[in-house]
């Protein structure tokens, strides 16, 4: 099976439950980034592809869900709403069906929400240094994307609202976060540098949007972030 490079997985055979529920949070952000940015570009094959590959993995945090029923219904009904979209492509204009995706998604981030208020991302993740920095780095900013894209655009332009989040202060702490990791690794500071770059553009999503400039950023940050994982 093909591997996209600008979808970033982490299954790993042997992670404690904060991990586990990490790479959940990852997942289900970068859909909804995909997502929304298959209805922005009209069905472009660019954002369907990696969509797909998010879907097909979708089973396996079945297990990581099993004892919150009520996520992973949301979960699973959010892929479903997903494969509507991709299977008929009429769907991307589609007010009803779009306002359908936006309160599916709210739920499901007003859950994901109240699962972590418990201290989930406990001080394994505190270490500038450590693999966990990292991957909660990433959290923040895939989280941060999904807001960019949910405010840039609704839902394809057909006048549906998205609220209005606390971008700048999602910014600064993901901005904090590199500064504290002081990045020595090449891939890590490509990633700084790159964000340094595409900062500048999120911070501006009030006056002028850019979500192809965002999007293609963020897959470089992704493959290096990937290849430090990888040796890590």
């Amino acid at each position: 099976m093909r591997i996209f490079p600008t979808v970033l997985l982490f299954l790993f055979s042997a992670l404690s439950a904060a991990d586990d529920f990490i790479d959940f949070e990852i997942s289900a952000n970068q859909m909804s980034s995909y997502y929304r940015a298959y209805i922005f570009f009209d069905g472009d094959k660019k954002y369907s592809k990696p969509l797909l590959a998010i879907t097909s993995k979708a089973s396996v945090y079945d297990g990581i869900l099993k004892n919150k029923p009520q996520l992973l219904t949301q979960w699973h009904k959010l892929i479903e709403l997903v494969h509507t979209v991709l299977a008929d492509e009429t769907n991307i204009r589609n007010v009803n069906t779009q306002a359908h995706w936006e309160v599916m998604s709210g739920i499901l981030n007003r859950t994901l929400e109240e699962e972590v208020k418990g201290g989930l991302y406990n001080k394994q993740f505190e270490d500038p240094k450590s693999k966990n920095y990292l991957r909660l780095l990433l959290l923040r900013m895939e989280k941060t994307l999904a807001l960019y894209m949910a405010l840039t655009n609704p839902v394809g332009g057909l006048g549906i609202s998205a609220e209005s989040p606390d971008m700048d202060s999602k910014i600064l702490e993901i901005s904090n976060m590199l500064t504290l990791m002081n990045p020595q690794n090449t891939a890590l500071k490509r990633v700084e540098k790159k964000w340094n770059y595409v900062e500048k553009i999120l911070l501006k999503y009030n006056t002028n949007t850019a979500p192809f400039i965002v999007l293609h950023s963020y897959e470089k940050i992704r493959r290096d972030v990937n290849s430090h994982l990888a040796t890590l």
